[in-house]
């Protein structure tokens, strides 16, 4: 009986050890049979905070001139942004036909100059248009600023026009609403309600092909500008317009912000997170702030002179490896 006695507690002992590593396996098994991801044990804003990760390069622009073209350009005191790649999950940097910018907070300013080039560049250049020659003008009417839009349409022959409209948000399908309040034909202050009275509307009169970037149902014009832009891309839910005599400011709804980065200085582009390809090198989950080397003015930056500003600048890594990259204004010659 004494052998016996001297072996139970290693027969429980042994007995424990399987039990927990048996329990251990089996909730292992558990978990991996659960289809949970990490993104939804906690929120993408959680995991910003703790840890800085984004899926995605996100950006920050502070005091930008933001080029796409020559004479197309928004400004931006801040604004936040996700570069969606196309292809692939690397992003190339330089290569903006290939990446998707999406807004998700802050506001931007745009000139009428742009806006101009935008409808005559992008909008009315189709052949068959029955537009052109479109010139937008602020003007102060009936105690608020209004639109002053002139050019010329196609009857038989090409007529000249000019027209005062008010700007807003459609509410119901969140693009910019243009309502004529007066149009002017040939000079006569009185086609509007001319045409009113014949039953013909600016809908009837121009020609438009569909998903371009306009909409004419009656005499309201429902603009679409992110699919007029060209490349990269933009997309964006607009929540306000606000009309001035220098600019039309564009609030976007706030769907996340990104945390700035530690710089004392006022014009810069910070790309956190993600997989990009940037001047040749690959960055994953990196942090490069591109700053303003003359912050005398706004930070001007293309895309499509990156590379160029790039050889021209000063870089540094620091402790941390973050890169910064002193960079001169780069916008586009033509």
């Amino acid at each position: 009986m004494k052998p016996n006695r001297i072996l139970r507690p290693w027969i429980y002992g042994i007995f424990l050890i399987l039990t927990a590593f048996l329990s251990f396996w089996v909730g292992r098994l558990g978990l991996e049979n659960m289809e949970i991801s990490f993104s939804d044990i906690g929120s993408e804003t959680e995991s910003v905070t703790e840890f800085n990760y984004f899926a995605r390069p996100r950006l920050i622009l502070k005091n930008v001139r933001f080029y796409w073209q020559k004479d197309i350009f928004v400004e931006a005191d801040r604004l936040s942004l996700e570069a969606i790649a196309k292809n692939g999950e690397i992003l190339p940097f330089d290569r903006p036909e290939l990446f998707t910018l999406k807004i998700l907070n802050g506001n931007i300013h745009i000139s009428f100059e742009s806006l101009e080039k935008l409808i005559n560049g992008r909008l009315f250049s189709f052949p068959g248009s029955t537009l052109r020659k479109i010139k937008l003008r602020p003007i102060f009417h009936n105690g608020a600023w209004k639109l002053k839009i002139a050019g010329e349409v196609k009857f038989v022959v090409w007529v000249s026009f000019e027209g005062i409209a008010t700007v807003k948000i459609d509410q119901e399908s969140g693009r910019i609403l243009l309502e004529n309040e007066s149009v002017r034909a040939l000079l006569n202050p009185y086609t509007k309600e001319l045409l009113n009275t014949v039953g013909v509307s600016i809908e009837d009169l121009v020609r438009f092909p569909k998903g371009k970037g306009l909409v004419f149902i009656g005499n309201k014009v429902f603009f679409e500008p992110f699919s007029v832009f060209p490349d990269p891309e933009v997309e964006g839910k607009i929540k306000d317009l606000k009309l001035d005599e220098n600019a039309l400011d564009i609030e976007f709804i706030a769907e996340q912000d990104i945390p700035s980065p530690k710089t004392n200085s006022k014009n810069y582009i910070y790309v956190t997170g993600g997989k990009l390809l940037f001047g040749g090198i690959q960055v994953h989950q990196g942090k490069v702030l591109l700053l303003d080397r003359d912050e005398s003015s706004q930070f001007e930056f293309c895309f499509s002179e990156f590379k160029k500003a790039l050889s021209l600048s000063n870089v540094k890594m620091e402790e941390d490896g973050r890169i910064l990259i002193f960079m001169p204004d780069s916008p586009p010659l033509n």
